[in-house]
């Protein structure tokens, strides 16, 4: 388990010794590009001898300068921490993004926290990485300020996947939108999913006889493209097993809801589970919201999709 600690919170001579080595990233989703440059990072410092340090941020730079949810996230911060934390670094440092924070010149981030800081021997970055005031720092600024303290700056190619595309978080948002989950896996390296609390909905679900975990879908992350899903719900607390379910995501067409829900039937489950923490994992996509003509047709779309399902969780 990493060492986690609020860059705000370090002080000078703290790495002294340590002859650290750092990869820099926000790392949202933590794809498998974000994985070879961790990797790469870990498994340099293990043959040196040094502290690996992950030196990543707590929010997207442009959600301080344009809104709060211009880049929505593929996983929430306190998630992003989870996974890092399993890939085997000693120290995880998370930076606050602040006006005051992105006013740094690309100089005093080299020189006052990457040297006074950390006193970094290697340091590894993304092909195109960009910093410091205005994103006017890039990989050439990185070398003109650290390699005079001989520090070794690498560039890391983005990873391109079997089918050619770039692995970038943005490709996997692109992904996300058009609710294409063999591509979203294929480059996370795992399932996407989203993990809540199930809040009281409207208990439609409940009245057709398929009473529905629902999750309030928050405005700052990324979610699958509307539409009907397979997938499974674990509950966190219990570190419970991953059951069968039928995922919804959308407004509700047949009933007109104003709100976006993500909405849950797990298959020959009945317990009460309000308020519960809940993992839902995205399988496949089976079809678009469809707005039926009135309840008795959609109990019965339902009730093909859940024969439909029962057939795909044999497999």
């Amino acid at each position: 388990m990493a060492s986690k600690v609020k860059l705000k919170d370090i002080s000078k001579g703290q790495f002294s010794g340590l002859d650290p080595e750092m990869v820099i990233g926000f790392f949202d989703g933590v794809h498998k590009g974000h994985q070879k440059i961790i990797n790469m990072c870990k498994d340099s410092s293990r043959e040196n001898g040094a502290a690996s340090i992950i030196l990543t941020f707590d929010k997207p730079a442009l959600n301080i300068v344009k809104s709060r949810t211009y880049k929505k996230l593929i996983f929430p911060f306190e998630e992003k921490i989870k996974i890092l934390d399993a890939m085997g670094i000693d120290f995880i440092v998370s930076a606050g993004i602040s006006p005051e924070f992105l006013k740094l010149s690309p100089e005093s981030f080299c020189k006052d926290i990457l040297l006074g800081l950390f006193e970094i021997k290697k340091l590894f970055v993304g092909e195109g990485f960009r910093f410091g005031y205005m994103a006017g720092g890039d990989v050439g600024s990185l070398k003109r300020y650290l390699e005079p303290a001989g520090v070794k700056v690498y560039e890391v190619k983005l990873l391109d996947s079997d089918g050619g595309e770039v692995i970038s978080s943005t490709t996997i948002r692109n992904h996300y939108t058009e609710g294409n989950i063999s591509k979203i896996k294929k480059l996370l390296g795992r399932d996407p999913y989203i993990i809540g609390k199930v809040v009281k909905g409207a208990g439609r679900g409940k009245d057709l006889g398929f009473p529905t975990a629902n999750l309030d879908v928050s405005d700052t992350l990324v979610v699958p493209r509307d539409g009907v899903y397979f997938g499974t719900v674990s509950i966190i607390e219990n570190n419970g097993s991953s059951l069968p379910s039928i995922i919804n995501i959308g407004d509700n067409p047949t009933f007109k809801d104003s709100k976006k829900w993500i909405e849950s039937y797990i298959m020959d489950f009945s317990k009460n589970i309000y308020n519960k923490k809940i993992k839902i994992r995205f399988l496949k996509r089976i079809r678009d919201e469809i707005k039926f003509k009135n309840s008795r047709e959609l109990t019965a779309q339902i009730q093909k999709d859940i024969d439909e399902a029962r057939l795909f969780f044999k497999r």
